[in-house]
């Protein structure tokens, strides 16, 4: 579903165009009024976003009015951007007021024409707004937006919220281990055991668990874990298994030959252990081709494959017995992880009408881990007695959903968030799946698109990790890596939330792969998920710049990744 989230930028556009040195460069090119008047039409069109942005998830003309919104408000952007640059270039400018004035004048760049230009580019656009405006035929409440959020301290005070993933999958976690460390009787060296099931249950979690056991460090000898993800390519995962057992990426203009030999120095002979994470290949000569370079580890060598395909399972696991099927948490379980998140105070727990609305909400997360965790921390900040009632019987409600399809569900949390916060969300759908996020980077990220509400009292780079760390809590982020001093420096997402960040961005934001070139006309953010060289950026870029997009991102993203490994730790 495409989702356009323009409340923040049309606050920007509003806060700007009232600003003093807009009035004042307005002023000096004779387009005041005219600002004046984009200014009122603005503002009355942001009043009203917060409520279209709510209502378009059920509402298609809604949806259709916002997305012919949304290219104008960037067009406004733009322009405001263009006299906050005129009103900066004249700050810096040597001399008093009236010099500045006389060297504007008289500049190269002909002010005249340009002031001339710029007064009907404004005109143009208030009759775009003027127009989009008068074509509302739905009610819009006017709104002003909340920004409640959890506080430090209560983030630091609950430090579970990082390990709970793990509730109720002792059993699960035995049997597994029991399955790598048995005796092997099967006639094969390498065996492979498949854990399958819905996304969002937690298979990378316990698969992780697994892999640090003690038992299983001191059994194996080269241990060795790739996401594999979506895209099953030889070249890509024999690099990416070299580069676990190595801890450095293979040269990438080695031939694939040259590979195979580099992999087989690293297993053949060795009792090896191999994660391949988020499987999705159901082409079994892919699989096979991939099995015939593992097969030189010592007996005893184990590949615990995850997946939520059935196929993948049947294809891949070798044992005599049936893949390992991860179901939802038991009841008991799914309480004990629904209350830790959804409830602040113990008393609340002992009050029978609170416990009975409480499980009746748990009910739709159908004991999925990540499901219980984003409901529950939407409720941890509701007073139990008189809110829990109502987003029952309203908020969740309205929630259909297959029974193998938990994002609807996740998709409530994404819409209790903050205007600003659902703009920092949705552009995470420019990574890659499984990308490990270097936070302070994506913070730079959020700056430069304008997504950070300014405060004197805090510095830009303290408000967005105060973002971050809002958005960690409510486990739109996890996997997190602290340095020394206990600061989160690296997280990844969860597929799950990569395909709801998606799902809102819309048209408006594409992660490109090779070959593959969105046409959108309301294409504003662009990433290259692989290497582009000078001719190919070219002809990558070119049909971008040809359709005269309004782009606010254009990066490629094995470029961003190159230079984030030189950020420090």
């Amino acid at each position: 579903m495409a989702e356009n989230i323009l409340f923040s930028i049309a606050e920007a556009i509003v806060g700007k165009l009232g600003s003093f040195a807009l009035e004042e460069i307005g002023l000096l090119w004779g387009v005041k009024n005219d600002l004046q008047k984009l200014n009122i039409t603005m503002s009355t069109i942001k009043d009203v976003l917060l409520d279209a942005e709510e209502k378009q998830t059920h509402n298609h003309q809604v949806r259709g009015w916002l997305t012919k919104l949304q290219v104008v408000v960037y067009d406004a952007d733009d322009l405001v951007d263009k006299f906050d640059f005129e009103s900066l270039r004249r700050r810096v400018m040597p001399g008093n007021k009236m010099r500045k004035q006389v060297c504007i004048l008289f500049s190269s760049s002909n002010q005249l024409a340009f002031a001339l230009k710029m007064g009907h580019r404004i005109k143009e656009i208030r009759e775009s707004l003027d127009e989009i405006r008068s074509q509302r035929d739905f009610r819009l409440e006017k709104r002003v937006e909340e920004t409640k959020s959890v506080s430090a301290k209560a983030r630091e005070t609950h430090s579970f919220v990082r390990e709970e993933e793990v509730i109720g999958r002792d059993d699960e976690r035995m049997k597994i281990l029991q399955l790598l460390l048995q005796d092997d009787e099967t006639k094969e060296n390498v065996s492979t055991i498949t854990l399958v099931g819905i996304g969002g249950l937690g298979k990378t979690t316990l698969a992780q668990l697994v892999f640090n056991d003690a038992k299983v460090q001191n059994h194996f000898g080269p241990k060795l874990w790739v996401c594999v993800s979506d895209v099953f390519e030889m070249r890509p995962i024999v690099g990416n298994i070299i580069k676990s057992a190595t801890n450095g990426s293979p040269d990438q203009h080695l031939a694939m030959d040259q590979l195979q030999n580099l992999l087989r120095k690293q297993i053949d002979g060795k009792k090896y252990f191999l994660v391949l994470d988020d499987v999705w290949n159901e082409d079994r000569k892919k699989w096979l081709e991939l099995k015939s370079l593992l097969m030189g580890g010592a007996r005893g060598s184990r590949i615990l494959v995850t997946t939520r395909s059935e196929n993948v399972a049947k294809l891949s696991h070798t044992l005599d017995d049936q893949p390992f099927k991860l179901n939802g948490l038991e009841n008991d379980k799914s309480w004990s992880l629904f209350s830790k998140m959804a409830f602040r105070q113990v008393q609340d727990l002992n009050n029978p009408k609170i416990v009975d609305l409480g499980k009746a909400i748990l009910e739709k997360c159908k004991g999925v881990p990540l499901a219980i965790k984003t409901i529950g921390s939407i409720l941890y900040f509701k007073n139990p007695e008189t809110e829990l009632s109502f987003f029952k019987d309203n908020e969740l409600a309205k929630v259909t959903q297959q029974e193998d399809d938990i994002i609807p569900t996740l998709k409530l949390s994404y819409n209790h968030l903050p205007s600003y916060l659902k703009h920092c969300f949705a552009y995470c759908s420019l990574f890659p799946k499984h990308h490990e996020f270097h936070v302070q980077m994506l913070i730079h990220f959020w700056m430069a698109q304008g997504f950070i509400k300014a405060d004197q009292s805090q510095s830009p780079e303290d408000i967005g990790y105060g973002y971050f760390l809002d958005l960690l809590w409510r486990s739109f982020f996890q996997e997190v890596k602290e340095d020394v001093s206990g600061k989160i420096r690296w997280c990844k997402m969860h597929d799950l939330m990569h395909d709801l960040a998606i799902s809102v961005a819309g048209t408006s934001s594409v992660l490109t792969n090779k070959g593959s070139i969105s046409s959108s006309e309301n294409l504003f953010h662009v990433s290259f998920d692989f290497p582009l060289g000078g001719t190919e950026f070219l002809k990558s870029v070119s049909p971008l710049l040809k359709h005269h997009y309004k782009l606010r991102t254009l990066f490629v993203l094995h470029t961003y990744l190159d230079d984030e490994q030189e950020l420090p730790p």
